[in-house]
């Protein structure tokens, strides 16, 4: 079987995140981190990339990045410059800690973000990944960008950060750190929404208001980031008695049983 192909263009935003080979520690201490992140600096600049957000762990690293113009046929491709930044770290890796063969467990694995609560979610989600895995009990670490976010400085391209999401540094921290047992901010927004509409107006329009690609919540191999979000809306939507378990079931693309299985999780 092939490999699935990769959706780029300029100005996607992608999740990466790359692991050590059998979850080895690649990044095992300050050294190897920084080299990482130096990197990073050297091949984003090389490739047009733009750094939103990134978390260095012992064993893998996350990065949010925005394609630019590849160095091939001078189309946007993120694989140009996960390819250099995964040589040269390869190349450096073996030849400082004595190691032969693969340091990277595969490729990389790449998420687009398709919407703005995407995208904030993802920035959340990086910047969490040491509280999940122990490293740390709050989300200040010394190898994420939330630093970057906190002092608006650094080595993320926040300015274009943004623009992107075309809203201010200050709104934009009102929906970080959002802890796991915190309710996401545009869910609430959109619940709200759900709540007030005497029209009952189509979920994909009140999806479309908050900037939510549909593609987030429809499906049932729904990516885990929104998972909470679909589930939370399929459970308001019967609560309210504003569709029918059938026609939420269609609007979602999933089974009716899922729907139930969903309404018992809740």
């Amino acid at each position: 079987m092939g490999r699935k192909l990769r959706i780029d263009f300029d100005g996607a935003c992608h999740h990466i995140v790359v692991k050590g080979i059998n979850n080895s520690y690649i990044f095992d201490d300050d050294y190897a981190k920084q080299k990482y992140l130096s990197l990073i600096d050297l091949y984003k600049e090389k490739h047009d990339i733009k750094l939103f957000a990134y978390c260095i762990m012992d064993n893998h690293a996350h990065l949010l990045i925005q394609s630019g113009q590849a160095k091939s046929n001078k189309r946007p491709c993120i694989s140009d410059f996960m390819h250099d930044l995964q040589a040269a770290y390869a190349r450096w890796y073996n030849k400082n800690y004595a190691h032969s063969g693969p340091v990277f467990n595969r490729r990389f694995d790449s998420f687009n973000c398709l919407s703005i609560p995407y995208f904030v979610y993802i920035i959340n989600y990086i910047h969490n990944n040491p509280v999940k895995h122990g490293k740390t009990k709050t989300v200040h670490y010394r190898y994420s960008s939330m630093y970057d976010y906190m002092t608006d400085s650094g080595r993320c391209d926040l300015a274009d950060c943004y623009k992107f999401l075309g809203m201010p540094r200050t709104e934009l921290l009102l929906h970080l750190n959002v802890k796991s047992d915190e309710t996401f901010p545009f869910l609430i927004q959109l619940l709200e929404k759900i709540k007030l509409n005497e029209d009952n107006m189509a979920l994909q329009t009140l999806l479309l208001e908050l900037s939510f690609k549909f593609e987030d919540i429809r499906g049932a191999r729904l990516t885990h980031y929104f998972e909470r979000v679909q589930r939370e809306i399929i459970n308001e939507l019967i609560n309210l008695g504003a569709m029918p378990v059938r026609a939420i079931s269609k609007l979602l693309g999933v089974s009716n049983s899922y729907i139930y299985k969903k309404r018992r999780i809740a």
